[in-house]
């Protein structure tokens, strides 16, 4: 009898989503895989995006509640540039859209110069955006920033802004 109720108990556990094999949301496994081609690091040898739990890939950390992406390190710190994006590339901000807990996202040095349209509102959660060292390009990048509702550090160095700050989450 014992091992019925026992066996219940995992079932249970498994039907109402107490149990996650990968750890990750193939979702967002999926939408991790649509920015590889975008930023170098993920490209770099060694690094192994692409089988097993996303959660356990180089530069992505996850919720261990929820097991959802919380936090992407996509910098670039190779020295090695890149003639076809060292004059800057626009990124589609709506790749990140899959990803509903992401509180901190570092984009640094991916000689980013702006975003392009989004499909939406997009990382509403997000605390931390990292643009640090990109070739950002006018004030494209301002009038995107207004979507990220949550957001409480924002990282410019050398990209050609010299001050902005946050103030009761407006930028000012």
């Amino acid at each position: 009898m014992e091992y019925w109720k026992l066996v219940w108990v995992f079932v249970l556990a498994f039907l109402f989503g107490g149990y996650q094999s990968e750890g990750c949301w193939e979702i967002e496994k999926a939408a991790l895989l649509q920015l590889k081609p975008f930023f170098p690091l993920i490209n770099d040898e060694g690094i192994s995006w692409g089988k097993g739990n996303c959660c356990r890939w180089n530069g992505v950390e996850c919720s261990t509640s929820t097991g959802r992406v919380t936090r992407l390190f996509l910098e670039y710190s190779s020295v090695q540039v890149y003639n076809n994006i060292s004059q800057g590339w626009y990124l589609n901000i709506s790749l990140f859209l899959p990803f509903h807990e992401l509180k901190s996202l570092d984009l640094g040095k991916n000689y980013i110069a702006g975003f392009i349209d989004n499909q939406g509102s997009f990382m509403n959660k997000s605390e931390i955006l990292d643009l640090s060292h990109n070739t950002l390009l006018g004030n494209n990048i301002l009038s995107y920033l207004v979507e990220f509702t949550s957001l409480k550090t924002l990282l410019l160095n050398t990209c050609g802004y010299k001050e902005v700050l946050i103030y009761q989450n407006s930028i000012v």
